[in-house]
């Protein structure tokens, strides 16, 4: 008897939330995703690549195509990077990037340093490797939307060999911030301003790929 009770209140109870739902349904809104969020609860975003908790590792942000005007900006992205992956554990062995930028400051022209060489001049066991393929504000129609493309391969410095992904070309994630208005331009210190946010979000969507972590705290657009 209990239990033809309580099926009949879940019957009644899933009667009324589908007579709440239903116009909501059929009305073609955006409300769905939030009730199904509210039903299901956040999602996860998983990690790429399980990186060497406790091995030495160095963040180098390469700019070979000269993609960003300030170089400040690309150590803003390792060190913000750096600073998330120690603070979440997922590394407990991290090199100030600033070292292996100095590192390659001084490559001669024409005659660049592998990755392996400037893993090893910082005494790093492995280099998180990412390469700026895009570094812009995209100016549209009375808006700005500043994105950045990043490639991330993680480098063995012990036997010089990538250790992920497979594809030589490595793993490419974007990161944008959600467009800015500017129905008249953004003037030269406004713009250091959004390049030097696109930079640390960029850092924290680096430091995303490698650890899991809430849909509704990922900065990574798509990856």
């Amino acid at each position: 008897m209990a239990n033809r009770s309580s099926h009949t209140i879940s019957t009644a109870a899933s009667l009324i939330l589908l007579g709440l739902l239903l116009p909501i349904l059929t009305s073609g809104c955006n409300v769905v995703t939030p009730i199904a969020y509210a039903i299901h609860g956040p999602g996860k975003v998983m990690p790429v690549y399980t990186l060497e908790e406790h091995a030495s590792t160095v963040i180098f942000v390469d700019d070979p195509s000269s993609k960003i005007a300030l170089r400040r900006l690309r150590y803003s992205i390792a060190d913000t990077a750096t600073e998330v992956l120690l603070e979440k554990r997922v590394l407990t062995d991290m090199i100030d990037p600033r070292g292996i930028l100095t590192a390659a400051s001084k490559e001669r022209h024409g005659d660049r340093m592998s990755i392996t060489e400037l893993g090893k001049a910082v005494g790093a066991e492995y280099v998180i490797y990412a390469v700026v393929t895009e570094f812009t504000l995209l100016p549209e129609a009375g808006s700005y939307t500043p994105t950045a493309t990043l490639r991330l391969k993680v480098i063995d410095v012990a036997t010089g060999k990538r250790a992920w992904p497979d594809n030589q070309f490595g793993n490419q994630f974007k990161v944008s911030i959600p467009q800015l208005p500017s129905n008249t331009g953004i003037d030269s210190s406004a713009k250091v301003k959004i390049e030097s946010e696109l930079a640390a979000r960029t850092g924290l969507g680096l430091a995303q790929m490698f650890f899991k972590h809430e849909i509704t705290e990922t900065v990574i657009t798509q990856r």
